[in-house]
């Protein structure tokens, strides 16, 4: 080697090296022509390189089936387990507002964000889908409480929930198309949390209808949309399991597919049968009251002319919900025998009908709700709701719900009906209106 040339090599360890332009675009093409031409469209992204590398020394097979999840999942428990995990654990139970709750959400993000770098769809459909159940909990929690900015919290938490329920939409959608294992799990743990989302967003939204602000009328519009949202990604799981199951995926069995969807119906079953006892409870309420205070001297035509309105319409919102409830009984009947002769597909789309079903009749309470709610002093729901046992007056019994109502004089709000109405299943002690106040029972 020539003595000029060492004296360059030496001095490119402490001088200045500013190659040239074109020389820099040159030699960046070349290199990525060369990984393009290397490593196949699909699989060309972050750390593939490090799985084809592996591909050298074990099965690629295996290096994408095991390795590459084993990885995953040791990175996010790595995450979980570092030392910064004392203010994670903190940051657990934490709300939207407290100081400790980003600490929490940056938690999660890491943890989402290693499962993408490794290219893990199932460990985070599963992450993300586990998020979602924690922002429906958060909301639970944030509703109950006497935060003065409550509104504005259970408002954004919503928004971040519906953004991972979106999430969990869109990796369903991608695992549905993919080959990997694992992805029958995935599948029941969604359908599983999405349910329980669905629980106790409508726990959340029957403590709001209790109110009648213009705040919590908003905050369970949003609700119902991101309750709608679960039940769509509910019913998308259980469809990636029919697709693997017929697939010929052996991780997912005829059984397993059949109880899912049994599952699912069930809760359609239940949910549409309670919304059709509130309408029939909100029916019941709003006629007796009607029949009660049309004729009488403190009631303006106006008033009685929206009463008897409102009462119409309940009864058309009843009639709606026992239809439905009928058609439910026939579509269960129907996926049960689809199911048995097999005709898993057919049957999903009889899951599909009944899912949207439970979106409309929940629509009519919602309707029925503030109709009964521009009539009436009283809030409706939790009126249906009171064990009660005063009363002034007893107008009407029917269906085990005893409707009671007084028209004595009391503050209302403008255009409102003079009336206490209370509703109780429970059994009623008529008192005498003189003795009334000091007999008040619960």
């Amino acid at each position: 080697m020539s003595q000029e040339l060492k004296r360059q090599l030496k001095s490119l360890k402490t001088g200045e090296v500013s190659p040239r332009a074109e020389w820099l675009k040159s030699s960046r093409e070349v290199l990525l022509s060369q990984i393009k031409n290397t490593v196949p469209a699909e699989k060309a992204g972050a750390l593939d390189n490090v799985w084809f590398g592996l591909s050298v020394f074990m099965p690629q097979k295996f290096v994408f089936s095991v390795v590459r999840p084993m990885a995953v999942l040791f990175i996010v428990a790595l995450v979980g387990t570092s030392g910064w995990i004392a203010t994670v654990d903190a940051s657990y139970e934490a709300l939207p507002g407290d100081w400790l709750y980003p600490a929490k959400r940056a938690m999660e993000k890491t943890q989402v964000t290693a499962a993408t770098i490794f290219g893990a769809k199932n460990t985070e459909t599963k992450l993300h889908s586990e998020f979602a159940k924690r922002r429906a909990t958060e909301i639970k929690k944030v509703v109950a409480g006497n935060d003065p900015q409550k509104d504005t919290k259970v408002s954004q938490t919503v928004s971040d929930l519906k953004v991972e329920i979106t999430s969990v939409a869109a990796n369903l959608q991608e695992i549905k198309n993919i080959k990997e294992g694992g992805t029958g799990d995935v599948a029941k743990e969604v359908q599983k949390n999405t349910e329980q989302i669905n629980t106790v967003l409508k726990e959340v939204k029957d403590d709001l209808s209790v109110g009648t602000s213009t705040e919590s009328k908003a905050i369970s519009k949003e609700i119902s949309e991101a309750k709608d949202m679960a039940k769509d990604a509910t019913v998308q799981a259980v469809g990636v399991l029919v697709t693997k199951h017929l697939e010929g995926d052996v991780s997912v069995t005829k059984e397993q597919v059949a109880e899912a969807i049994d599952k699912t119906m069930q809760n359609v079953v239940t949910e549409v049968g309670v919304t059709k006892q509130n309408v029939e409870g909100m029916n019941t309420v709003v006629s007796a009251v009607s029949a009660e205070v049309k004729d009488k001297t403190a009631t303006t035509s106006v008033e009685s002319d929206k009463l008897i309105d409102a009462a119409e319409k309940t009864k058309e919102a009843t009639v709606q919900t026992q239809a439905a409830a009928v058609a439910i009984d026939k579509q269960v009947s129907e996926v049960k025998s689809l199911v048995e002769s097999g005709d898993l597909e057919k049957a999903m789309d009889k899951v599909k009908e009944a899912t949207e079903t439970t979106k409309q009749v929940e629509k009519i309470q919602d309707s029925t709700l503030t109709t009964a709610q521009g009539v009436l002093p009283t809030p409706v729901v939790a009126v249906v709701k009171e064990q009660v046992t005063t009363a002034i007056q007893t107008v009407s019994s029917t269906a085990g719900i005893k409707v009671i109502v007084s028209t004595t004089a009391q503050v209302i709000e403008p255009g409102k009906l003079p009336v206490l109405v209370i509703v109780t299943t429970s059994p009623t002690i008529v008192v005498n209106p003189s003795t009334s106040a000091s007999s008040t029972k619960r």
